[in-house]
């Protein structure tokens, strides 16, 4: 009798002995949940060589050995040159700082009103375990067990956040290596709020940062994320965001990923509600040895609802890239008009893309289509652009800032736009 192999004992084992050291000094409305969390590690252990979900992302680093955990920064310790800066920068906006996934209040500026935007701990919000996404994924449930801290972030009924909520990931290196993040967004009925999350570290930190963020997106609802990554190339990053949309809700992602040694971005939205709009871009720039995986899935559970999805990526060097969508159509679901396309330019001979783009449709009165291109620069392209004049680094830098415009023109926040489209033409040496 063959017996199943379970891969990351020792983080189990780590897990394990850290839940029975808790001894009550816990969340206790969270207990469930780290039981069960717990529990799925036990029982599935971590992704092995084996494992179709992470084939072309090998965590071994991540799961192999005992990592220290992230501890609250002294106030000494503190980035204050660079939070002084953000919060120049962004005067008149909300911004939350998490310093190695734990959230800083005392340095955190509220501007909107308790009316228009409510931040709870997880600790206060008897209700929260309600709000955790169920344990579908092993780097899900370690967050699970390990879950301690972490912020609820509502908006109330029919309010609208006028100013955007800016949430600054920082990661700190001070001999912590590995750090957790759990928050929650809820958006009640008609409720409307932008979210912009920036991701980086200090320093060339060694980080492995396991995040799980929820999104309850009521009925009526509209919500858009924003998320920018800048982590170090010796930090390690796997993310999953949950999205659950109630009828005629609108839920709009964008991930720009620049920069870190390993990056994995799951993305799963729930649509169960008619009358609900997904919207999903994201756009990722690979250089040196970076590896950046996104996932995708977007179950479409009820009718007349519709998803749209564009990735683009440009490797260069030695990077990787993964890219895997999955558009899952339940036999419910009809009228349901979902598209997705993937696009990847590969600027060297060493530079390697995935992808997998995917389609499962148990429904037959839909319209459903994906597609991906992976390919180098068009010569015709720099040709027509040489005869006007133009040098040919310039005139390669010119065409993949078109490629990537086709993301970023979808941004909504000015502001934003303008700040990706620098840290792209920077990238791409673009004058």
């Amino acid at each position: 009798m063959s017996t199943k192999k379970i891969f990351g004992q020792e983080l189990i084992d780590q897990a394990e002995q850290y839940v029975s050291n808790l001894n009550g000094n816990a969340i206790a409305h969270l207990k469930d949940n780290r039981t069960q969390g717990l529990a799925y590690l036990k029982e599935n252990g971590f992704p092995g060589p084996k494992a179709e979900e992470y084939k072309f992302t090998r965590l071994t680093k991540a799961i192999s050995g005992k990592f220290d955990f992230a501890t609250p920064i002294a106030q000494g310790d503190l980035p204050m040159d660079k939070i002084a800066d953000i919060k120049k920068r962004h005067a008149g906006a909300n911004i939350l700082f998490f310093i190695n996934g734990v959230y800083n209040a005392e340095q955190s500026e509220i501007v909107s009103t308790a009316e228009e935007l409510r931040i709870d701990s997880l600790a206060d919000r008897a209700d929260a375990h309600e709000l955790i996404a169920e344990n579908s994924d092993p780097f899900q449930a370690q967050n699970n067990v390990y879950v301690n801290s972490g912020v609820v972030i509502e908006v109330p009924k029919n309010k609208k956040v006028a100013q955007p909520v800016l949430c600054y990931y920082i990661s700190v290196d001070n001999g912590v290596n590995y750090g957790f993040v759990k928050n929650i967004y809820l958006a009640n009925e008609s409720s409307q709020a932008d979210f912009v999350h920036f991701h980086f570290s200090e320093g060339n930190a060694k980080t492995f940062v396991n995040e799980t963020k929820n999104y309850l997106v009521k009925a009526n609802a509209n919500v858009k994320l924003y998320k920018v990554q800048e982590e170090s190339e010796n930090a390690v990053y796997v993310g999953n965001t949950n999205v659950y949309q109630e009828k005629d809700s609108v839920f709009s992602s964008f991930v720009f990923t620049f920069d870190g040694e390993v990056v994995r971005n799951n993305l799963n939205i729930r649509v169960d509600g008619q009358g609900c709009e997904s919207n999903m871009y994201g756009l990722y720039l690979a250089k040196g040895k970076t590896h950046i995986d996104n996932h995708t899935l977007v179950d479409h559970i009820q009718p007349n609802c519709n998803s749209n999805e564009l990735y683009k990526g440009i490797i260069a060097d030695q990077a990787k890239g993964v890219f895997n969508g999955k558009i899952f159509v339940r036999q419910a679901a009809q009228k349901t008009n979902a598209f997705q396309s993937n696009g990847n330019i590969l600027l060297s001979d060493n530079a390697t893309i995935h992808t997998k783009p995917q389609l499962e449709i148990w429904a037959d009165d839909v319209k459903c289509s994906h597609g991906c291109t992976t390919g180098q620069l068009d010569e015709e392209a720099i040709f027509y652009l040489r005869a006007r004049g133009i040098d040919k680094d310039k005139a390669k830098s010119m065409i993949l800032l078109a490629n990537a415009g086709e993301v970023i023109e979808h941004i909504g926040l000015g502001w934003l736009k303008m700040e990706i489209a620098d840290k792209v033409m920077e990238r791409l040496q673009v004058d």
